[in-house]
């Protein structure tokens, strides 16, 4: 498998104001970039050319180190990417969540003055 960079699933200024759109470009098509570009010059000649992305992060850990950060590495950003959305967060939290935020941190708004 070769590694591709995926497109963003929404504009790059689309998260303002959490995060800017200089961030997001630089992150996304800079630093994920980066990623990507060094897990193919690391795969080419391994066994794990041809292999799924999880075959190549489970496989090379232990084996080939920088293999493994750099596949890992696109992985999460995989999943990064989709797990924001515009208008997104806030405080709806799952109920199992909550109710444990709720009773071990004294409340959301506590627990994220605490954080701060």
């Amino acid at each position: 498998m070769t590694f591709t960079l995926p497109d963003l699933p929404y504009a790059h200024d689309a998260l303002a104001p959490y995060m800017s759109k200089e961030t997001l470009e630089f992150h996304h098509d800079k630093h994920h970039q980066a990623y990507v570009t060094n897990g193919n010059n690391l795969l080419k000649g391994t066994e794990f050319e041809g292999k799924s992305l999880e075959e190549i992060v489970k496989g090379s850990f232990g084996k080939n180190a920088a293999l493994f950060n750099n596949a890992g590495q696109h992985y999460n950003h995989l999943h990064f990417w989709n797990w924001m959305k515009p208008n997104g967060g806030g405080d709806k939290l799952p109920g199992r969540l909550a109710k444990k935020i709720d009773e071990d941190l004294g409340g959301l708004d506590k627990f994220k003055a605490d954080f701060a």
